[in-house]
């Protein structure tokens, strides 16, 4: 089956604290609390400025091809609390990488590491994907810590140029397999 089609068949994905799901215009408040926060985005992408640059990137951005593109929605609060989508995607190469991110309000309760894992199963089992990556910055320890509570392992080091300001930055390949995930679930399970 076409990864597409899969992706439209998984728009919402649920945990027990959390529903990864479609983007609303509605969520666009929600996401300015934290799209507004540098410190929030770092890593990541430029601050928004207002509520209505906010509103223009949820709809041209978010909205207009949802797919792969879930918000992370807080069920106890009903509330937009971060995003996770996947940043590329090769049908043909069956790899994927995700990139996320996550309201500074709700760091170190285990939300992102949920979301992570959540998708990075459905990557691998449901969407047949054989690898996925993520991309994060040497210098971003909260994230590396999520990527290896989730089981992703280090790959390597490169340099690129950083998605917020552009500037060459050292970063970290963390990856994922189809083969490895098997492996870790079962570890996990005896534990």
């Amino acid at each position: 089956m076409n990864i597409i089609v899969k992706l439209a068949a998984f728009t919402e994905l649920e945990t027990s604290r959390l529903l990864l799901r479609p983007f609303r215009f509605e969520d666009a408040k929600a996401m300015y609390e934290y799209t507004s926060q540098p410190e929030n985005l770092q890593y990541v992408f430029a601050p928004h400025f207002s509520l209505e640059e906010t509103q223009y990137i949820l709809a041209t951005e978010l909205m207009k091809a949802p797919l792969g593109k879930w918000a992370i929605q807080l069920k106890k609060e009903n509330k937009l609390i971060g995003d996770i989508h996947f940043v590329s995607l090769s049908e043909k190469k069956q790899c994927a990488e995700i990139g996320y991110v996550l309201n500074q309000a709700y760091w170190n309760q285990g939300y992102l590491t949920e979301a992570l894992a959540t998708l990075t199963a459905f990557s691998l089992e449901e969407f047949g994907l054989k690898n996925v990556t993520l991309k994060i910055d040497q210098t971003n320890a909260p994230s590396k810590r999520v990527a290896q509570k989730v089981g992703y392992q280090l790959m390597g080091n490169f340099k690129a140029a950083s998605p917020y300001t552009g500037k060459i930055r050292d970063f970290e390949k963390y990856e994922a397999s189809s083969a490895n995930w098997s492996q870790e679930k079962l570890v996990k399970r005896a534990h």
